[in-house]
Protein backbone atom coordinates (compact mmCIF):
# COMPACT_ATOMS: atom_id res chain seq x y z
CA UNK A 1 0.00 0.00 0.00
CA UNK A 2 1.44 3.41 -0.70
CA UNK A 3 1.89 5.74 2.02
CA UNK A 4 0.00 8.65 2.29
CA UNK A 5 2.54 10.77 2.73
CA UNK A 6 3.37 9.76 -0.85
CA UNK A 7 0.11 10.72 -2.74
CA UNK A 8 -0.26 13.71 -4.32
CA UNK A 9 -3.25 16.45 -3.00
CA UNK A 10 -6.37 15.66 -4.24
CA UNK A 11 -6.84 18.89 -6.15
CA UNK A 12 -3.11 18.10 -7.36
CA UNK A 13 -2.33 18.40 -11.88
CA UNK A 14 -2.34 14.89 -13.34
CA UNK A 15 1.21 14.97 -14.24
CA UNK A 16 2.16 15.59 -18.08
CA UNK A 17 4.51 13.06 -18.30
CA UNK A 18 3.00 10.15 -17.30
CA UNK A 19 -0.18 10.82 -19.68
CA UNK A 20 1.32 7.87 -21.73
CA UNK A 21 2.20 5.41 -19.25
CA UNK A 22 -1.66 5.90 -18.20
CA UNK A 23 -2.07 5.64 -22.10
CA UNK A 24 -0.09 2.48 -22.37
CA UNK A 25 -1.90 0.53 -19.42
CA UNK A 26 -5.26 1.77 -20.29
CA UNK A 27 -7.62 -0.78 -21.90
CA UNK A 28 -9.91 1.82 -23.06
CA UNK A 29 -9.73 2.99 -26.64
CA UNK A 30 -8.93 6.11 -26.96
CA UNK A 31 -8.58 8.10 -30.42
CA UNK A 32 -7.53 11.86 -31.37
CA UNK A 33 -9.95 13.00 -34.17
CA UNK A 34 -9.88 16.34 -36.71
CA UNK A 35 -12.57 16.97 -38.77
CA UNK A 36 -12.44 16.65 -42.33
CA UNK A 37 -14.39 18.66 -44.47
CA UNK A 38 -15.66 18.35 -47.83
CA UNK A 39 -13.89 19.37 -50.90
CA UNK A 40 -14.83 23.07 -52.00
CA UNK A 41 -15.89 23.51 -48.57
CA UNK A 42 -14.19 26.01 -45.78
CA UNK A 43 -13.17 24.61 -42.66
CA UNK A 44 -15.64 25.23 -39.79
CA UNK A 45 -18.45 25.81 -42.19
CA UNK A 46 -21.23 23.34 -42.28
CA UNK A 47 -20.96 19.58 -40.49
CA UNK A 48 -17.54 17.54 -41.05
CA UNK A 49 -18.03 15.18 -44.26
CA UNK A 50 -15.62 12.78 -41.91
CA UNK A 51 -12.94 12.98 -39.27
CA UNK A 52 -9.54 11.72 -39.46
CA UNK A 53 -7.32 9.71 -37.05
CA UNK A 54 -4.25 11.48 -35.75
CA UNK A 55 -3.68 9.94 -32.43
CA UNK A 56 -4.85 5.90 -31.39
CA UNK A 57 -3.92 4.93 -27.96
CA UNK A 58 -2.34 1.29 -27.44
CA UNK A 59 -5.76 -0.21 -26.68
CA UNK A 60 -7.19 0.95 -30.06
CA UNK A 61 -4.42 0.20 -32.08
CA UNK A 62 -4.97 -3.35 -30.31
CA UNK A 63 -8.49 -3.25 -31.41
CA UNK A 64 -8.18 -1.75 -34.72
CA UNK A 65 -5.20 -3.51 -35.33
CA UNK A 66 -3.68 -0.51 -37.03
CA UNK A 67 0.50 -0.02 -35.99
CA UNK A 68 0.08 3.74 -36.56
CA UNK A 69 -2.89 6.34 -37.30
CA UNK A 70 -4.33 6.40 -40.47
CA UNK A 71 -4.06 10.06 -40.81
CA UNK A 72 -7.21 10.76 -42.97
CA UNK A 73 -10.92 9.56 -42.95
CA UNK A 74 -12.16 6.66 -40.74
CA UNK A 75 -14.68 5.96 -43.33
CA UNK A 76 -12.67 3.82 -45.73
CA UNK A 77 -11.45 2.03 -43.06
CA UNK A 78 -14.85 1.86 -40.90
CA UNK A 79 -17.87 1.59 -43.79
CA UNK A 80 -20.70 1.36 -41.51
CA UNK A 81 -19.67 4.48 -38.84
CA UNK A 82 -22.64 6.36 -41.50
CA UNK A 83 -24.93 3.34 -41.17
CA UNK A 84 -24.47 2.97 -37.49
CA UNK A 85 -25.08 6.44 -36.34
CA UNK A 86 -21.62 6.96 -34.99
CA UNK A 87 -20.84 9.83 -37.48
CA UNK A 88 -23.65 11.55 -36.73
CA UNK A 89 -22.92 11.14 -32.83
CA UNK A 90 -19.40 12.52 -33.91
CA UNK A 91 -20.81 15.30 -35.63
CA UNK A 92 -23.32 16.48 -32.99
CA UNK A 93 -20.88 16.22 -30.46
CA UNK A 94 -18.52 18.61 -32.23
CA UNK A 95 -21.31 20.79 -33.11
CA UNK A 96 -22.34 21.45 -29.81
CA UNK A 97 -19.43 20.97 -27.62
CA UNK A 98 -22.15 18.68 -24.96
CA UNK A 99 -20.21 15.35 -24.09
CA UNK A 100 -22.12 12.43 -25.47
CA UNK A 101 -22.43 8.76 -25.36
CA UNK A 102 -23.14 6.40 -27.98
CA UNK A 103 -23.66 2.19 -27.90
CA UNK A 104 -22.81 0.66 -31.07
CA UNK A 105 -24.16 -3.05 -31.41
CA UNK A 106 -21.46 -5.58 -32.94
CA UNK A 107 -21.08 -9.55 -33.37
CA UNK A 108 -18.52 -11.20 -31.50
CA UNK A 109 -18.27 -14.50 -31.87
CA UNK A 110 -21.87 -15.28 -33.43
CA UNK A 111 -22.87 -13.50 -30.18
CA UNK A 112 -24.85 -10.18 -29.68
CA UNK A 113 -22.38 -7.53 -28.15
CA UNK A 114 -21.70 -4.03 -29.09
CA UNK A 115 -19.24 -0.79 -28.04
CA UNK A 116 -19.98 2.08 -25.11
CA UNK A 117 -18.54 5.21 -26.77
CA UNK A 118 -18.24 8.69 -25.06
CA UNK A 119 -16.76 11.85 -27.38
CA UNK A 120 -15.75 15.39 -25.82
CA UNK A 121 -14.81 18.55 -28.09
CA UNK A 122 -11.55 19.72 -27.13
CA UNK A 123 -10.92 22.98 -29.43
CA UNK A 124 -10.75 22.11 -32.95
CA UNK A 125 -10.26 18.41 -31.87
CA UNK A 126 -13.05 15.75 -30.92
CA UNK A 127 -11.73 13.18 -27.90
CA UNK A 128 -13.51 9.43 -28.04
CA UNK A 129 -13.00 6.56 -26.41
CA UNK A 130 -14.13 3.36 -26.39
CA UNK A 131 -14.60 0.08 -24.80
CA UNK A 132 -15.02 -3.18 -26.45
CA UNK A 133 -18.03 -5.16 -24.09
CA UNK A 134 -17.15 -8.68 -25.66
CA UNK A 135 -15.39 -9.86 -23.01
CA UNK A 136 -17.24 -8.03 -20.33
CA UNK A 137 -19.17 -10.15 -17.42
CA UNK A 138 -22.94 -10.50 -18.57
CA UNK A 139 -26.06 -10.50 -17.15
CA UNK A 140 -27.67 -13.87 -15.97
CA UNK A 141 -30.58 -12.59 -18.63
CA UNK A 142 -27.67 -12.38 -21.33
CA UNK A 143 -25.97 -15.36 -20.57
CA UNK A 144 -28.64 -16.91 -20.43
CA UNK A 145 -29.93 -15.94 -23.53
CA UNK A 146 -26.05 -17.07 -24.73
CA UNK A 147 -26.39 -20.11 -23.66
CA UNK A 148 -29.77 -20.87 -25.35
CA UNK A 149 -28.70 -19.59 -28.65
CA UNK A 150 -25.11 -21.85 -28.52
CA UNK A 151 -27.79 -25.02 -28.04
CA UNK A 152 -29.74 -23.42 -30.91
CA UNK A 153 -27.16 -23.90 -32.99
CA UNK A 154 -26.12 -26.94 -31.73
CA UNK A 155 -29.17 -28.46 -32.31
CA UNK A 156 -29.88 -27.15 -35.58
CA UNK A 157 -26.06 -28.47 -36.51
CA UNK A 158 -27.06 -31.72 -35.45
CA UNK A 159 -30.69 -31.89 -37.55
CA UNK A 160 -28.49 -30.83 -40.25
CA UNK A 161 -26.03 -33.37 -40.32
CA UNK A 162 -28.43 -36.31 -39.64
CA UNK A 163 -30.87 -34.84 -42.40
CA UNK A 164 -27.21 -35.21 -44.77
CA UNK A 165 -27.14 -38.88 -43.41
CA UNK A 166 -30.18 -39.55 -44.40
CA UNK A 167 -29.73 -38.90 -48.00
CA UNK A 168 -26.13 -40.16 -48.29
CA UNK A 169 -28.19 -43.44 -47.15
CA UNK A 170 -31.25 -42.88 -49.66
CA UNK A 171 -28.44 -42.35 -52.07
CA UNK A 172 -26.71 -45.55 -51.95
CA UNK A 173 -29.85 -47.40 -51.73
CA UNK A 174 -29.63 -50.22 -54.40
CA UNK A 175 -33.22 -48.79 -55.87
CA UNK A 176 -34.15 -45.61 -58.05
CA UNK A 177 -35.69 -43.25 -55.37
CA UNK A 178 -37.57 -40.16 -55.53
CA UNK A 179 -39.53 -37.49 -53.58
CA UNK A 180 -42.38 -35.43 -55.27
CA UNK A 181 -44.24 -32.46 -53.34
CA UNK A 182 -47.82 -31.06 -54.08
CA UNK A 183 -50.35 -31.42 -56.66
CA UNK A 184 -47.57 -30.49 -59.39
CA UNK A 185 -45.43 -32.88 -58.50
CA UNK A 186 -42.01 -30.69 -57.80
CA UNK A 187 -39.48 -33.37 -57.67
CA UNK A 188 -37.29 -32.35 -53.90
CA UNK A 189 -34.89 -35.30 -53.71
CA UNK A 190 -33.80 -37.87 -55.61
CA UNK A 191 -30.68 -40.72 -55.23
CA UNK A 192 -28.31 -41.79 -57.61
CA UNK A 193 -30.18 -44.15 -59.39
CA UNK A 194 -33.24 -42.01 -60.11
CA UNK A 195 -30.80 -39.54 -61.53
CA UNK A 196 -29.33 -41.96 -63.69
CA UNK A 197 -31.83 -43.70 -65.09
CA UNK A 198 -33.04 -39.70 -66.50
CA UNK A 199 -29.31 -39.21 -67.97
CA UNK A 200 -28.36 -36.95 -64.90
CA UNK A 201 -30.32 -33.98 -66.56
CA UNK A 202 -31.75 -31.35 -63.70
CA UNK A 203 -34.30 -32.70 -61.98
CA UNK A 204 -35.01 -31.37 -58.72
CA UNK A 205 -37.06 -28.14 -58.41
CA UNK A 206 -38.80 -28.92 -61.20
CA UNK A 207 -42.05 -30.28 -61.76
CA UNK A 208 -41.85 -34.33 -62.81
CA UNK A 209 -43.84 -33.41 -66.29
CA UNK A 210 -41.53 -30.64 -67.13
CA UNK A 211 -38.59 -32.62 -66.20
CA UNK A 212 -39.59 -36.21 -67.94
CA UNK A 213 -41.62 -35.25 -70.82
CA UNK A 214 -40.87 -38.37 -72.79
CA UNK A 215 -43.51 -39.80 -69.95
CA UNK A 216 -46.84 -37.64 -71.08
CA UNK A 217 -48.08 -40.54 -73.16
CA UNK A 218 -47.47 -43.25 -70.97
CA UNK A 219 -49.91 -42.96 -68.47
CA UNK A 220 -47.91 -42.42 -65.00
CA UNK A 221 -48.50 -38.77 -64.53
CA UNK A 222 -52.52 -40.21 -64.54
CA UNK A 223 -51.25 -42.72 -61.65
CA UNK A 224 -49.18 -40.06 -59.49
CA UNK A 225 -52.42 -37.71 -59.58
CA UNK A 226 -54.40 -40.88 -58.43
CA UNK A 227 -52.31 -41.79 -55.34
CA UNK A 228 -52.24 -37.72 -54.40
CA UNK A 229 -55.94 -37.43 -54.50
CA UNK A 230 -56.87 -40.59 -52.78
CA UNK A 231 -53.68 -41.40 -50.91
CA UNK A 232 -53.46 -45.26 -52.36
CA UNK A 233 -50.54 -46.19 -52.96
CA UNK A 234 -49.96 -47.73 -56.96
CA UNK A 235 -47.69 -50.66 -57.31
CA UNK A 236 -46.81 -52.11 -60.88
CA UNK A 237 -44.34 -54.85 -61.80
CA UNK A 238 -42.26 -54.99 -64.78
CA UNK A 239 -43.99 -52.03 -66.61
CA UNK A 240 -42.41 -50.98 -70.05
CA UNK A 241 -41.22 -47.48 -70.03
CA UNK A 242 -39.57 -45.67 -72.55
CA UNK A 243 -36.98 -43.45 -71.78
CA UNK A 244 -34.33 -40.64 -73.27
CA UNK A 245 -31.50 -41.69 -70.80
CA UNK A 246 -28.75 -40.27 -73.34
CA UNK A 247 -31.03 -36.79 -73.51
CA UNK A 248 -30.65 -37.03 -77.16
CA UNK A 249 -34.78 -37.48 -77.96
CA UNK A 250 -33.84 -41.32 -78.32
CA UNK A 251 -36.01 -43.18 -76.27
CA UNK A 252 -35.11 -46.74 -75.05
CA UNK A 253 -37.33 -49.45 -73.44
CA UNK A 254 -37.36 -50.30 -70.06
CA UNK A 255 -38.64 -52.69 -67.45
CA UNK A 256 -39.29 -51.33 -63.51
CA UNK A 257 -41.26 -53.20 -60.64
CA UNK A 258 -42.67 -49.63 -59.12
CA UNK A 259 -44.47 -48.47 -55.80
CA UNK A 260 -45.88 -44.70 -56.11
CA UNK A 261 -46.73 -44.37 -52.04
CA UNK A 262 -48.24 -41.21 -51.02
CA UNK A 263 -46.32 -38.70 -47.85
CA UNK A 264 -48.28 -36.68 -45.71
CA UNK A 265 -48.39 -33.80 -43.12
CA UNK A 266 -48.68 -34.54 -39.45
CA UNK A 267 -52.23 -33.98 -39.67
CA UNK A 268 -52.91 -36.82 -42.39
CA UNK A 269 -53.16 -34.39 -45.55
CA UNK A 270 -51.47 -35.89 -48.48
CA UNK A 271 -48.02 -33.73 -49.24
CA UNK A 272 -46.40 -35.51 -51.77
CA UNK A 273 -45.35 -38.87 -53.85
CA UNK A 274 -42.90 -41.15 -52.83
CA UNK A 275 -41.58 -43.31 -55.85
CA UNK A 276 -39.30 -46.23 -55.40
CA UNK A 277 -38.23 -48.77 -58.39
CA UNK A 278 -36.43 -51.33 -59.11
CA UNK A 279 -34.87 -51.89 -62.46
CA UNK A 280 -35.82 -55.37 -63.89
CA UNK A 281 -34.80 -54.65 -67.82
CA UNK A 282 -32.01 -57.40 -67.60
CA UNK A 283 -34.58 -60.02 -65.95
CA UNK A 284 -37.93 -59.40 -68.48
CA UNK A 285 -35.19 -59.71 -71.69
CA UNK A 286 -33.80 -62.77 -70.23
CA UNK A 287 -37.06 -64.26 -69.69
CA UNK A 288 -37.89 -63.50 -73.25
CA UNK A 289 -34.92 -64.79 -74.56
CA UNK A 290 -35.87 -68.08 -73.14
CA UNK A 291 -39.12 -68.35 -74.52
CA UNK A 292 -37.56 -67.25 -77.74
CA UNK A 293 -35.25 -70.60 -76.97
CA UNK A 294 -38.54 -72.64 -76.34
CA UNK A 295 -39.82 -71.85 -79.73
CA UNK A 296 -36.69 -72.56 -81.18
CA UNK A 297 -36.73 -76.14 -79.64
CA UNK A 298 -40.20 -76.49 -80.85
CA UNK A 299 -39.26 -75.55 -84.14
CA UNK A 300 -36.37 -78.20 -84.14
CA UNK A 301 -38.84 -80.76 -82.57
CA UNK A 302 -40.81 -80.33 -85.76
CA UNK A 303 -38.46 -80.62 -88.00
CA UNK A 304 -36.86 -83.39 -86.19
CA UNK A 305 -40.03 -85.30 -86.49
CA UNK A 306 -40.25 -85.13 -89.86
CA UNK A 307 -37.05 -86.70 -90.19
CA UNK A 308 -37.23 -89.49 -87.48
CA UNK A 309 -37.78 -92.26 -90.14
CA UNK A 310 -34.29 -92.13 -91.82
CA UNK A 311 -32.44 -90.80 -88.78
CA UNK A 312 -33.45 -92.48 -86.02
CA UNK A 313 -30.56 -93.04 -84.40
CA UNK A 314 -29.55 -89.36 -84.63
CA UNK A 315 -32.65 -88.31 -83.27
CA UNK A 316 -32.56 -90.37 -79.98
CA UNK A 317 -29.26 -88.67 -79.37
CA UNK A 318 -30.59 -84.97 -80.30
CA UNK A 319 -33.48 -85.93 -78.17
CA UNK A 320 -31.38 -86.91 -75.25
CA UNK A 321 -29.59 -82.67 -75.83
CA UNK A 322 -32.97 -81.55 -76.27
CA UNK A 323 -34.57 -82.83 -72.82
CA UNK A 324 -30.84 -81.82 -70.98
CA UNK A 325 -31.36 -78.34 -72.11
CA UNK A 326 -34.86 -78.54 -71.75
CA UNK A 327 -34.30 -79.11 -67.82
CA UNK A 328 -31.56 -76.38 -67.88
CA UNK A 329 -34.06 -73.75 -69.44
CA UNK A 330 -36.38 -74.70 -67.12
CA UNK A 331 -34.49 -74.74 -63.96
CA UNK A 332 -33.22 -71.21 -65.58
CA UNK A 333 -36.93 -70.05 -65.73
CA UNK A 334 -37.60 -71.22 -62.10
CA UNK A 335 -34.72 -68.90 -61.11
CA UNK A 336 -35.54 -65.99 -62.68
CA UNK A 337 -38.94 -66.15 -61.36
CA UNK A 338 -37.59 -66.78 -58.16
CA UNK A 339 -35.82 -63.59 -58.51
CA UNK A 340 -38.50 -61.75 -59.42
CA UNK A 341 -40.55 -62.32 -56.34
CA UNK A 342 -37.63 -61.69 -54.51
CA UNK A 343 -37.15 -57.89 -55.69
CA UNK A 344 -40.92 -57.53 -55.77
CA UNK A 345 -41.01 -58.65 -52.52
CA UNK A 346 -38.43 -56.11 -51.24
CA UNK A 347 -40.04 -53.40 -52.76
CA UNK A 348 -43.01 -53.72 -51.21
CA UNK A 349 -41.69 -54.37 -47.67
CA UNK A 350 -38.65 -51.39 -48.08
CA UNK A 351 -41.17 -48.91 -49.32
CA UNK A 352 -43.40 -49.52 -45.91
CA UNK A 353 -40.46 -49.80 -43.46
CA UNK A 354 -38.95 -46.51 -45.10
CA UNK A 355 -42.54 -44.31 -45.25
CA UNK A 356 -43.14 -44.15 -41.76
CA UNK A 357 -38.88 -42.72 -40.48
CA UNK A 358 -39.03 -40.58 -43.42
CA UNK A 359 -42.76 -38.83 -42.51
CA UNK A 360 -41.26 -38.80 -38.99
CA UNK A 361 -38.08 -36.66 -40.42
CA UNK A 362 -39.82 -34.21 -42.72
CA UNK A 363 -42.38 -33.78 -40.00
CA UNK A 364 -40.39 -32.90 -36.87
CA UNK A 365 -37.75 -30.95 -39.39
CA UNK A 366 -41.06 -28.50 -40.64
CA UNK A 367 -42.22 -28.60 -37.18
CA UNK A 368 -38.57 -27.39 -35.37
CA UNK A 369 -39.20 -24.16 -37.39
CA UNK A 370 -42.40 -23.55 -35.75
CA UNK A 371 -40.42 -22.79 -32.48
CA UNK A 372 -38.17 -19.89 -32.45
CA UNK A 373 -38.03 -18.53 -29.39
CA UNK A 374 -35.53 -19.26 -26.44
CA UNK A 375 -37.71 -21.16 -24.55
CA UNK A 376 -39.17 -23.52 -26.49
CA UNK A 377 -35.95 -25.02 -26.51
CA UNK A 378 -37.64 -28.38 -24.83
CA UNK A 379 -39.68 -28.50 -28.09
CA UNK A 380 -37.02 -27.97 -30.59
CA UNK A 381 -34.87 -31.17 -28.78
CA UNK A 382 -37.59 -33.52 -28.68
CA UNK A 383 -38.69 -32.95 -32.79
CA UNK A 384 -34.76 -33.58 -33.17
CA UNK A 385 -35.31 -36.56 -30.89
CA UNK A 386 -37.70 -37.46 -33.10
CA UNK A 387 -35.23 -37.01 -36.19
CA UNK A 388 -32.53 -38.89 -34.46
CA UNK A 389 -34.51 -41.99 -33.88
CA UNK A 390 -36.41 -41.67 -37.00
CA UNK A 391 -32.49 -42.04 -38.85
CA UNK A 392 -31.19 -44.48 -36.88
CA UNK A 393 -34.09 -46.77 -37.55
CA UNK A 394 -33.40 -46.04 -41.43
CA UNK A 395 -29.66 -47.01 -40.57
CA UNK A 396 -30.54 -50.08 -39.11
CA UNK A 397 -32.84 -51.40 -41.99
CA UNK A 398 -30.20 -50.43 -44.61
CA UNK A 399 -27.47 -52.16 -42.48
CA UNK A 400 -29.54 -55.43 -42.54
CA UNK A 401 -29.49 -55.13 -46.24
CA UNK A 402 -25.37 -54.39 -46.78
CA UNK A 403 -25.26 -57.27 -44.16
CA UNK A 404 -27.19 -59.59 -46.24
CA UNK A 405 -25.92 -58.18 -49.72
CA UNK A 406 -21.88 -58.80 -48.22
CA UNK A 407 -22.75 -62.35 -46.70
CA UNK A 408 -24.28 -63.43 -49.96
CA UNK A 409 -21.10 -62.04 -51.64
CA UNK A 410 -19.07 -63.78 -49.18
CA UNK A 411 -17.28 -60.43 -48.23
CA UNK A 412 -17.47 -61.23 -44.53
CA UNK A 413 -15.25 -63.63 -42.42
CA UNK A 414 -15.13 -64.70 -38.79
CA UNK A 415 -12.14 -63.20 -36.90
CA UNK A 416 -12.23 -65.27 -33.12
CA UNK A 417 -10.79 -62.97 -29.93
CA UNK A 418 -10.88 -64.12 -26.08
CA UNK A 419 -13.84 -62.65 -24.52
CA UNK A 420 -16.27 -62.63 -21.23
CA UNK A 421 -19.59 -64.22 -22.55
CA UNK A 422 -21.06 -63.41 -19.02
CA UNK A 423 -20.18 -59.40 -19.93
CA UNK A 424 -21.00 -59.91 -24.16
CA UNK A 425 -24.77 -61.39 -22.55
CA UNK A 426 -25.60 -58.70 -19.65
CA UNK A 427 -24.43 -56.15 -22.61
CA UNK A 428 -26.40 -57.32 -24.98
CA UNK A 429 -29.77 -57.43 -22.29
CA UNK A 430 -28.58 -53.91 -21.84
CA UNK A 431 -28.91 -52.85 -24.73
CA UNK A 432 -32.48 -54.17 -25.49
CA UNK A 433 -34.36 -52.66 -21.87
CA UNK A 434 -36.30 -50.37 -24.59
CA UNK A 435 -37.82 -52.49 -26.31
CA UNK A 436 -39.30 -54.36 -23.76
CA UNK A 437 -43.39 -54.17 -23.12
CA UNK A 438 -45.18 -53.45 -20.17
CA UNK A 439 -44.59 -55.94 -17.09
CA UNK A 440 -41.43 -57.83 -19.69
CA UNK A 441 -39.32 -59.59 -17.66
CA UNK A 442 -35.49 -61.14 -19.20
CA UNK A 443 -34.23 -64.08 -16.96
CA UNK A 444 -30.50 -64.50 -17.51
CA UNK A 445 -28.15 -67.15 -16.75
CA UNK A 446 -24.66 -67.37 -17.93
CA UNK A 447 -21.91 -68.98 -17.94
CA UNK A 448 -18.16 -67.75 -16.53
CA UNK A 449 -14.49 -68.49 -18.04
CA UNK A 450 -13.13 -66.84 -21.39
CA UNK A 451 -14.06 -68.26 -24.42
CA UNK A 452 -12.58 -67.58 -28.03
CA UNK A 453 -15.33 -66.82 -30.87
CA UNK A 454 -16.39 -63.90 -33.02
CA UNK A 455 -17.81 -61.95 -30.27
CA UNK A 456 -19.64 -59.85 -32.44
CA UNK A 457 -21.20 -62.15 -34.65
CA UNK A 458 -22.35 -63.49 -31.28
CA UNK A 459 -23.59 -60.30 -29.98
CA UNK A 460 -25.57 -59.75 -33.31
CA UNK A 461 -26.92 -63.42 -33.15
CA UNK A 462 -27.98 -62.81 -29.79
CA UNK A 463 -29.40 -59.62 -30.01
CA UNK A 464 -31.46 -60.71 -33.19
CA UNK A 465 -32.83 -63.59 -31.22
CA UNK A 466 -33.16 -61.69 -27.91
CA UNK A 467 -35.25 -58.41 -30.01
CA UNK A 468 -37.49 -61.00 -31.46
CA UNK A 469 -38.18 -62.65 -28.46
CA UNK A 470 -39.43 -59.83 -27.21
CA UNK A 471 -41.32 -58.39 -30.37
CA UNK A 472 -43.45 -61.18 -30.32
CA UNK A 473 -44.14 -61.69 -26.56
CA UNK A 474 -47.11 -60.28 -25.16
CA UNK A 475 -47.17 -57.86 -22.07
CA UNK A 476 -45.84 -59.24 -18.99
CA UNK A 477 -44.50 -61.91 -20.22
CA UNK A 478 -40.97 -63.80 -19.23
CA UNK A 479 -37.91 -63.91 -21.70
CA UNK A 480 -35.57 -66.34 -20.68
CA UNK A 481 -31.58 -66.48 -21.90
CA UNK A 482 -29.42 -69.34 -20.60
CA UNK A 483 -25.59 -69.49 -21.99
CA UNK A 484 -23.60 -72.64 -20.83
CA UNK A 485 -20.34 -73.18 -21.78
CA UNK A 486 -18.95 -76.95 -21.50
CA UNK A 487 -16.55 -79.26 -23.44
CA UNK A 488 -15.45 -76.41 -25.62
CA UNK A 489 -18.86 -75.88 -26.75
CA UNK A 490 -21.56 -72.72 -26.31
CA UNK A 491 -24.55 -73.77 -26.02
CA UNK A 492 -27.26 -70.38 -26.03
CA UNK A 493 -31.25 -71.00 -25.48
CA UNK A 494 -33.69 -68.17 -25.73
CA UNK A 495 -37.09 -69.19 -24.98
CA UNK A 496 -40.10 -66.54 -25.12
CA UNK A 497 -43.77 -66.81 -24.40
CA UNK A 498 -44.56 -65.16 -27.69
CA UNK A 499 -47.45 -66.15 -30.35
CA UNK A 500 -45.14 -69.21 -31.44
CA UNK A 501 -45.24 -69.83 -35.28
CA UNK A 502 -46.49 -72.89 -37.39
CA UNK A 503 -44.85 -75.90 -38.93
CA UNK A 504 -45.61 -74.27 -42.09
CA UNK A 505 -43.69 -71.06 -41.52
CA UNK A 506 -40.87 -72.87 -39.48
CA UNK A 507 -39.82 -74.26 -43.13
CA UNK A 508 -38.80 -71.41 -44.71
CA UNK A 509 -38.17 -69.31 -41.71
CA UNK A 510 -34.64 -68.44 -42.89
CA UNK A 511 -34.80 -67.63 -45.56
CA UNK A 512 -34.05 -64.20 -46.82
CA UNK A 513 -37.43 -61.95 -46.84
CA UNK A 514 -39.68 -64.42 -45.54
CA UNK A 515 -41.84 -63.01 -42.85
CA UNK A 516 -44.60 -65.61 -40.77
CA UNK A 517 -47.52 -65.15 -41.44
CA UNK A 518 -49.04 -63.73 -38.08
CA UNK A 519 -45.65 -61.97 -37.80
CA UNK A 520 -46.72 -59.32 -40.81
CA UNK A 521 -48.44 -56.57 -38.42
CA UNK A 522 -45.19 -56.31 -36.01
CA UNK A 523 -42.25 -53.88 -38.39
CA UNK A 524 -39.42 -55.85 -39.93
CA UNK A 525 -37.53 -56.91 -42.82
CA UNK A 526 -37.43 -60.53 -43.15
CA UNK A 527 -33.22 -61.11 -43.00
CA UNK A 528 -33.21 -61.17 -39.09
CA UNK A 529 -33.18 -64.88 -38.99
CA UNK A 530 -31.51 -65.03 -42.56
CA UNK A 531 -28.51 -63.30 -41.36
CA UNK A 532 -28.12 -64.95 -38.47
CA UNK A 533 -27.95 -68.26 -40.18
CA UNK A 534 -25.57 -67.04 -42.16
CA UNK A 535 -23.58 -65.54 -39.23
CA UNK A 536 -23.97 -69.45 -37.86
CA UNK A 537 -22.30 -70.67 -40.99
CA UNK A 538 -19.20 -67.98 -40.99
CA UNK A 539 -18.72 -69.96 -37.41
CA UNK A 540 -19.18 -73.50 -38.10
CA UNK A 541 -22.34 -73.21 -35.45
CA UNK A 542 -26.08 -74.50 -36.22
CA UNK A 543 -28.76 -73.21 -34.63
CA UNK A 544 -32.50 -75.44 -34.16
CA UNK A 545 -36.15 -74.31 -32.31
CA UNK A 546 -39.22 -75.60 -31.10
CA UNK A 547 -42.66 -73.65 -31.27
CA UNK A 548 -46.19 -74.03 -31.24
CA UNK A 549 -48.73 -72.01 -32.11
CA UNK A 550 -50.04 -69.64 -29.04
CA UNK A 551 -47.02 -71.39 -26.73
CA UNK A 552 -44.09 -69.56 -27.42
CA UNK A 553 -40.57 -70.37 -29.09
CA UNK A 554 -37.02 -71.76 -28.46
CA UNK A 555 -34.29 -70.96 -30.03
CA UNK A 556 -31.00 -73.18 -29.45
CA UNK A 557 -27.51 -71.90 -30.99
CA UNK A 558 -24.91 -74.25 -30.65
CA UNK A 559 -21.07 -72.99 -31.42
CA UNK A 560 -17.63 -74.84 -30.89
CA UNK A 561 -14.85 -72.84 -29.33
CA UNK A 562 -11.36 -72.73 -27.93
CA UNK A 563 -11.25 -72.43 -23.99
CA UNK A 564 -7.83 -71.80 -23.62
CA UNK A 565 -5.35 -69.65 -25.63
CA UNK A 566 -2.59 -68.07 -23.17
CA UNK A 567 -0.30 -69.74 -25.28
CA UNK A 568 -0.98 -66.86 -28.02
Amino acid sequence: MVPVSLLPPANATFPAELLPALLDVSVAAVLLLRPVYAPGVEDGVGAPADFGVEYLSPAARRLWEQPAPPGHGSQPYFPLLQARGVLDFYRRVFATGEPGHHQLPDQADDFDSYYHLAAQRQGPWLLVSFTDTANQPRSAIEQALRESEARERAARATAEAQRLRLLGLIGQAPVLIALLQGPTHVIELTNEGFRRAFGHRPLVGRTYRAAAPELADQHLFEHLDAVYRTGDSFRASEMLVYLDQTNSGQLDPFYYNFVYQATREATGEVNGVLIMATDVTALVLSRQRVQDLNEELRLSNVELERQVADRTHALLVTLQQLERRGREVAQALVAEQALGELKSRFVSMASHEFRTPLTVVLTSAELIADYPAADQQPARLRHVAHIRTAVEHLNDLLEEFLSADRLEEGKLVAHPSDFDPAALLAETVAAVQGLRKAGQTIVVQACAGAIRLDDSLLRKILLNLLSNALKYSGENAVVTVTMACRDEQVRLIVQDQGIGISEEDQAHLFERFFRAGDATEQPGTGLGLFIVAKYLELMDGHIALHSELGAGTTFTVTIAYAADHSAD
